[in-house]
């Protein structure tokens, strides 16, 4: 299978063990039974530790009370299998993080770097190429070779996916302001759904440009309109809630179930705290974040440079639909990207308030973009009917615009 890295990222592990705290790493067939007979020296902690917990019918590493796994040396940072018994015993998931390997085109994968590890947020290390090696080994066995299927591919040919995508991570730059390019990827999907197939090119692309632009800018022309009423202001803190609830600490039983859902419910209705989401979370209250409310809490790109960043690479590497985006459509998964931004705001704006600054800055900004793309793509539960239902709510062209504008 032919893999495709993207150009100017990088990576090289530093020991943070953020993913050996707060990842639930999924074992593969036949990966439990190769670690459960690991002969661990006389006397060692581990002799007598259940390395596992089961959940749904699948298998994960244990975690501590305190949330690290079972196996994570805590007095230097290292894996305990990595140092008895070489890099090559540690399960798959282990070995390949933060690396993310997904079908494309039949016979080919792309890969990209999660942002919820600190170092590929700072881009420092080697070129994604340098672990092409690393990668293929798993490749073959693991990632399935047959590509997007019809339906997914919306009908299209390979290379006007691709002419769209260069368009997007090419001209998302070119408008000012963010909420301008959420709206570009939103107004341009809505071009794209009455063009007809055989009529999308790049020329086509190219002529639809100024049009976009301007009906941009007219959208964000003037005061700011009144804020989403009722429903479509619950509807946006449940898909938020869902993009931070972290379902890791109710299978090492660190939450309970109970308290978990009724945090969501309050946090639905506007109120509670990040925290009561998940313990990863910093402590707050959600209503000083001051959401759909007139703030000072604003940012501009160049604060949020890493999101752009983010939904640029998800785009040159089209992992924004099919099996990265949760089975989402080509339309469907690209105008979810422009979800990223009111969502990475909203986090973002939470972190700034709750320690009460009076701007946003690149470290909230961090912080927001690594708790959203923790889950973007890879969450279950974003796979329910519901929260398509509940993200076509939010994308429809009046709403999202009062959405990003009055976020």
């Amino acid at each position: 299978m032919k893999l495709n890295v993207l150009r100017e990222e990088y990576f090289a592990c530093r020991s943070c063990t953020d993913c050996c705290r707060r990842q639930m790493v999924e074992l593969f067939e036949g990966e439990p039974e190769k670690i459960s007979q690991f002969k661990w020296p006389a006397g060692d902690p581990l002799n007598n530790v259940n390395p596992f917990s089961k959940h749904g019918g699948k298998t994960y590493f244990a975690h501590k009370p305190d949330g690290a796994c079972v196996f994570l040396n805590e007095s230097n940072g290292l894996c305990r299998i990595h140092e008895e018994f070489g890099p090559e015993a540690k399960c798959v998931a282990c070995r390949i993080f933060p690396f993310q390997i997904t079908p494309t085109f039949a016979g080919e994968a792309s890969v990209t770097a999660r942002y919820d590890c600190p170092t590929v947020r700072r881009n420092e290390g080697d070129s994604h190429s340098e672990s092409l090696p690393l990668l293929r080994k798993y490749t073959d066995k693991w990632v399935p070779t047959e590509g997007f299927d019809e339906k997914t591919r919306c009908h299209l040919e390979r290379d006007q996916i691709e002419a769209v995508a260069e368009f997007v991570a090419t001209l998302i730059g070119g408008f000012e302001r963010n909420d301008e390019r959420a709206l570009f990827i939103v107004y341009l999907c809505d071009a794209l759904a009455l063009t007809g197939v055989d009529q999308l090119d790049r020329k086509a692309l190219a002529t639809a440009f100024l049009p976009l632009k301007q009906q941009v800018a007219d959208a964000v022309a003037g005061p700011a309109p009144d804020r989403p009423g009722l429903v479509h202001r619950m509807a946006f803190r449940t898909l938020l809630a869902l993009h931070l609830r972290r379902d890791e600490d109710i299978l090492d039983r660190r939450a309970g179930r109970v308290a978990r859902l009724l945090s969501m419910i309050k946090f639905v209705f506007g109120f509670g705290s990040f925290r009561g989401l998940g313990l990863v979370h910093p402590p707050g209250s959600l209503k000083k974040a001051g959401l759909f409310e007139a703030s000072p809490l604003a940012a501009t790109p160049v604060e949020m440079a890493l999101l752009w960043r983010l939904v640029r690479n998800k785009v040159e590497a089209i992992q924004f639909m099919g099996k990265a985006n949760r089975d989402r459509d080509f339309l469907t998964g690209l105008r979810s990207l422009a979800l990223l931004y009111p969502l990475t705001l909203a986090t973002a704006r939470y972190r700034a308030a709750n320690r009460g600054a009076t701007q946003i800055e690149p470290a909230d900004v961090d912080y927001a973009v690594a708790a959203i793309d923790h889950s973007f793509g890879r969450a279950a539960v974003l796979r329910k009917p519901f929260v398509r239902t509940i993200e076509t709510l939010l994308l429809r062209r009046d709403d999202f615009t009062r959405l990003v504008r009055t976020i």
